[in-house]
């Protein structure tokens, strides 16, 4: 699969590797409950949902908890969230029960420090960071993860803070080289995202609304509703919590997939999957809604450069630069 496709495909999706944990047993309706997050966890995030996930509807489950909030069910009937009307306090502990048809499910849990205020915001301009989208949680489409994860393999995705300017933060995003650890790979454009709101230091959001043009290499591909968001850790060493979504414009991604570019093909595998493309913009049902959450990023020692254009011939090895792409594998453009 091309490299193109990867850096737009990982933007949005990953292996699903959420906690899970067995909340409830089998009652007489035979329904089974598992917790998102875990009974027991110790690092849930502050200003997640509480969601309890049934092996089969019931249209009795009701959820009871002390924190200030409002309940909400899938539209397949098959999780129960507890939505809270504000964040939770960091490293504070907090429990739910849920009621159905198999009796009571109890968890507790701690959220993490995450939510502490950095003592200095400034500190983050220049910083990188590597996202561990293996460990990430798909939640929206259920399934779609697989369809990439045998590509993850030693693929690594940056952000980079370049600005911190009350009340916003500007990042960019690019790929890492190939079997080089903590290296920009000068051959690809970076990522221009748009700029963030800081105003509820450490916790930043970007976009959410309207429509964001990414090009890499020679695809450009229009996301609608492009929304990534996350906190820094209060000493900047990482940022958790983070989550990517939005809805994907998958026609300039076939050709990757299927060497007659016919409009369709990632829609129809993603099919087979069980999986359903929405319409796009222009009502061509070829879009694809993405949701990642639970996504860590740790601080890597680089500093990220920002590289325009996506003709990148010249950057190949032992291959001089030519004029469009000033680079070579070992340096950044000049």
């Amino acid at each position: 699969m091309n490299r193109s496709f990867l850096v737009l495909a990982l933007a949005f999706t990953a292996c699903d590797g959420g906690d899970k944990s067995d909340s409830g047993v089998d009652g007489a309706c035979d329904v089974t409950v598992t917790s998102f997050p875990a009974s027991g966890a110790v690092d849930a995030y502050y200003r997640g949902n509480i969601e309890f996930r049934l092996t089969g509807a019931d249209d009795t489950a009701t959820i009871e908890t002390d924190i200030p909030g409002a309940q909400a069910v899938s539209a397949d009937g098959l999780t129960v969230y507890w939505v809270p009307s504000a964040a939770l306090t960091p490293g504070d502990s907090y429990s739910a029960t849920l009621h159905y048809c198999g009796g009571d499910a109890t968890i507790t849990f701690t959220t993490s420090s995450l939510g502490t205020p950095l003592p200095d915001d400034s500190v983050l301009a220049g910083k990188t960071y590597l996202l561990d989208l293996q460990n990430a949680r798909v939640t929206e489409p259920p399934g779609i993860g697989p369809l990439i994860a045998g590509e993850l393999g030693g693929v690594s995705i940056f952000v980079g803070v370049t600005d911190v300017t009350a009340p916003n933060i500007t990042m960019i995003g690019a790929l890492g080289r190939e079997e080089v650890e903590n290296t920009q790979e000068y051959c690809d454009p970076s990522i221009d995202f748009p700029v963030a709101d800081f105003s509820e230091t450490p916790h930043f959001e970007i976009g959410g609304e309207g429509k964001t043009t990414i090009s890499v290499a020679d695809i450009t591909v229009e996301i609608q509703n492009l929304r990534i968001a996350g906190d820094f850790a209060s000493d900047a060493s990482y940022f958790g919590g983070g989550v990517l979504e939005g809805t994907i414009d998958t026609r300039p991604l076939d050709s990757l997939l299927d060497d007659s570019g016919e409009a369709g093909a990632i829609c129809n595998t993603a099919e087979s999957l069980g999986v359903t493309c929405v319409p796009c913009s222009d009502n061509e049902p070829y879009c694809l809604s993405l949701k990642v959450d639970s996504i860590t990023a740790t601080e890597a020692p680089l500093e990220l450069v920002e590289i325009k254009g996506s003709d990148c011939a010249g950057c190949l090895e032992g291959v001089p630069a030519d004029t469009s792409a000033e680079c070579a594998p070992d340096q950044p453009p000049v």
